[in-house]
C-alpha cells in the first residue's frame, strides 16, 4: 500500500454537517510521495443532480478530473475511499501538475 496523507480544505472545519448535506466537496488533496491529487468529492444523489443540470443546459457533457463518489461526503467516507485508492497506488487518479 502507498504511503499517503489526506488534506481537507480549511473551510471544512466547523461546516462538516453542511458539506455532508450539500453532497459535494472540492479541494481535498491527497499527497503520495512526490505526487499529489486534488479531488472533487460527490455523493451519488448530488452527482446525479449535477449531471442532469449540465446535460439539460447548453453543455453536451459533464467532466470533472479526479472525481470521487462516496456514499456520504464525510471525512470518514473520504478517507476510507482514499485508503482503497492507495491499495491500487492511486492508478485511477491523475496527478496535479507540479508548480
Amino acid at each position: 500500500m502507498a504511503t499517503y496523507d489526506v488534506r481537507f480544505p480549511d473551510y471544512l472545519d466547523g461546516y462538516e454537517a453542511e458539506t455532508e448535506a450539500k453532497g459535494y466537496l472540492v479541494g481535498v488533496v491527497v499527497g503520495a510521495g512526490d505526487r499529489s491529487f486534488e479531488l472533487t468529492v460527490y455523493d451519488r444523489a448530488r452527482l446525479v443532480q449535477e449531471i442532469d443540470d449540465e446535460l439539460d443546459s447548453d453543455h453536451a457533457y459533464f467532466a470533472v478530473p479526479n472525481l470521487l463518489v462516496v456514499r456520504s461526503v464525510t471525512r470518514e467516507e473520504i478517507c476510507r475511499a482514499v485508503e482503497e485508492l492507495a491499495n491500487g497506488n492511486f492508478q485511477e487518479l491523475v496527478p496535479s501538475p507540479v508548480e
